[in-house]
């Protein structure tokens, strides 16, 4: 992704550099009391600028609200991945402690059928 927006960006600027050579015409901006006269190139690539800046800027505060949004979510999922284990680990343990109890009836019928064996003999 990160190539490709490099080049976006060269290929803008290439496109910048020929829009500027073909507009070397002066023309005048006025605006309230603020007058200038430049080539019309500067004045629509700064125009274009200052957009790409005003839209950043407006950008800025939901690309940071999604940023710590997905802090919070990174930290949820942390802390349920962790329970998770902490679960996984009892489960483990109450299915060696149910082996364990099923080896110890095991044990005491196999001690039991013994027994009445040895009564019926």
């Amino acid at each position: 992704m990160m190539i490709f927006t490099l080049i976006l960006a060269l290929a803008f600027a290439i496109i910048a550099v020929i829009f500027a050579l073909g507009n070397t015409a002066t023309v005048a901006v006025s605006f309230l009391t603020w007058h200038i006269e430049q080539p019309l190139a500067l004045i629509l690539l700064a125009s274009v600028a200052l957009g790409i800046l005003i839209g950043i800027l407006l950008m800025t505060p939901g690309s940071i609200k999604r940023n710590l949004a997905l802090a919070s979510h990174k930290k949820k999922l942390k802390s349920a991945e962790k329970k998770l284990d902490e679960h996984k680990t009892k489960l483990t343990e109450f299915e060696e402690k149910a082996k364990e109890e099923e080896r110890a009836k095991e044990e005491v019928i196999s001690d039991v059928q013994k027994r009445l064996d040895n009564a019926m003999k």
